[in-house]
């Protein structure tokens, strides 16, 4: 059956995506960026997996694939649902344009103080190499480069004038030092899709349809070659050194060698799980809350882990495996959300797709600039929420 769920998932997602395609005004709505980051980023991995499932079971390999259709299925079928006209006019603000002038420069400025901090401090890591200590903070108020560029953006295209263009040059300075020089994979993906996603909100201009293929394409190739080089791939790149760059060999080093995949990460939480029958029911992601907004260095460490729940689920995968995940690998948000639910965990990405389609809207019909930087904003956390779990779209939110 493992063949079946992977033809089906392929099915579902090149359906998203040519539907984004074919109806292009449909391009950046939910469906159609999900549709792009489980093709590049999960689609290799589930064909590395099928090749070499390692250490899992082929009942998890299932398990994971099936659990794979239903979360990228979810992302349409909740785009589907008829939305709440209270829901609605609660996103329906007008806005002051020099108020946003001052803000965006403001969230830069906040950016590009925090890469200078991150610079200057000691980067404390837990056991699973992910940063820990006052990096986390600092880096957490770093996001808001993002959403500073697009305001600065959004004001230039549509007033024009040499104090837009200065702010401009000003927000893309952090932006660009984190795709650069820190080498981020997100934040040049989250820097693609602002600047299309803005000319669209603002000329109504659209890409052709050989310019997304060809950027959806090139993005899984670049996803795990960013990932191996870093800052260094744009060193080779802008030295003209580009006999350098072997641009296959993270595209090759999952589908050949697949030795550290997410999707097997996913899957080995799925048979622990399974086994074990310790379902989070949604305190992974309260977890993910307290971890992001309850600052240890001040409370104390002791009284912030009061505030979590016990999660077993490390303990379970070591004693059913002998081995843990690879250092720096996550667990996807298709793992994520079966920890917390099972197979009803992939309603989660329905009632996402639910809360974007009313950004959404509200957005493009009502051309409301606070749900255009919120749509831009949140596009960050859910794609990371793919990537790495799908309790980060729950946890950092609140502050954008």
């Amino acid at each position: 059956m493992s063949e079946v769920y992977f033809d089906l998932f392929v099915i579902i997602c090149l359906g998203l995506f040519l539907r984004g395609i074919y109806k292009k005004y449909k391009l950046y709505d939910f469906p159609s960026l999900m549709s792009f980051i489980f093709l590049s980023f999960i689609l290799p991995q589930a064909i590395s997996l099928l090749r070499n499932p390692g250490i899992v079971s082929n009942s998890s390999v299932e398990k994971v694939l099936l659990m794979a259709c239903l979360c990228v299925f979810m992302c349409w079928l909740g785009f589907t649902i008829k939305p709440s006209t209270a829901l609605l006019n609660k996103f329906s603000y007008s806005a002051n344009d020099k108020k946003l002038f001052v803000s965006g420069i403001f969230f830069s400025t906040v950016g590009l103080i925090s890469i200078l901090l991150l610079q200057r401090i000691n980067i404390q890591t837990a056991v699973n190499s992910n940063w820990t200590g006052p990096a986390t903070i600092i880096y957490f108020f770093g996001n808001l480069r993002h959403i500073g560029f697009a305001i600065i953006l959004n004001l230039l295209l549509r007033r024009g004038g040499k104090i837009n263009f200065t702010g401009l040059l000003f927000a893309l300075i952090p932006v660009l030092y984190m795709i650069i020089v820190a080498g981020r994979r997100t934040s040049t993906f989250i820097f693609i899709i602002t600047i299309g996603i803005t000319i669209f909100y603002t000329k109504k201009i659209l890409p052709s349809r050989l310019l997304i293929i060809a950027f959806v394409i090139s993005t899984t190739f670049m996803i795990p070659l960013l990932g191996e080089l870093r800052g260094e791939f744009w060193t080779l790149l802008f030295s003209g050194r580009f006999n350098e760059i072997d641009f296959s060999s993270g595209i090759d080093r999952i589908l050949l060698s697949g030795d550290v995949l997410e999707l097997r990460n996913a899957a080995m939480i799925i048979e622990a799980v399974d086994r074990s029958g310790s379902f989070g029911y949604g305190s992974g992601f309260w977890n993910d809350i307290v971890f992001q907004y309850v600052p240890g260095q001040i409370v104390g460490y002791d009284f912030k882990k009061s505030l979590q729940f016990n999660s077993t689920i490390s303990e379970d995968i070591i004693n059913f495996y002998g081995t843990s995940f690879s250092r720096g690998s996550t667990h996807t948000g298709i793992g994520d959300s079966y920890l917390e639910f099972g197979f009803a965990g992939c309603l989660i990405f329905a009632l996402i797709a639910y809360f974007f389609k009313h950004i959404w809207l509200s957005s493009i019909y009502d051309s409301s600039i606070y749900s255009q930087f919120l749509y831009i904003g949140l596009i960050s956390p859910i794609l990371i929420g793919v990537t790495h779990g799908v309790g980060i779209f729950f946890s950092t939110p609140y502050f954008k």
